[in-house]
């Protein structure tokens, strides 16, 4: 079996940019010692640089794990939010279906609440002014 060591240069290839720019203290946390190749470069032992590879590839799952579960929440989310309209059996005979969604939707729109709904809804009361806006006003 091969013991040479494994240059971190090559291992940037695969796992990217050393973390905040400082390989020796992430490995030092790691617990990996730091040697130098029969070049004078900066390496690490084989196990060692098998044993990052297999986490950077562990973290690559379940980074697209939860990239593909917020795509399936935020699909969700726009499948529920799409009006459906009313199902083919409720259309009344004679109507076509635009003309018995039309008395729905005029139901569902959003009206303005009058001054006692106003005053009853511990929301305070909204002014809506008549008439023309006064020049720097609001």
């Amino acid at each position: 079996m091969n013991d040479q060591p494994i240059p971190l240069s090559h291992l940037e290839l695969e796992l990217g940019a050393a973390p905040l720019d400082n390989w020796d203290g992430y490995l030092s946390g790691l617990g990996i010692a730091m040697v130098l190749d029969d070049i004078g470069r900066k390496a690490i032992a084989r196990p060692d640089a098998r044993r990052l590879l297999s986490e950077c590839e562990a973290a690559e799952v379940r980074r697209r794990e939860v990239a593909a579960r917020n795509d399936a929440e935020a699909e969700r989310q726009r499948l529920a939010s799409v009006w459906r309209g009313i199902p083919a059996d409720q259309v009344p005979a004679g109507l076509t279906p635009a003309m018995a969604m039309m008395p729905a939707e005029y139901e569902n729109r959003p009206r303005r609440s009058s001054v006692l709904e106003d005053a009853l809804s511990d929301e305070g009361t909204v002014f809506h002014r008549y008439g023309p806006t006064p020049e720097g006003g609001e």
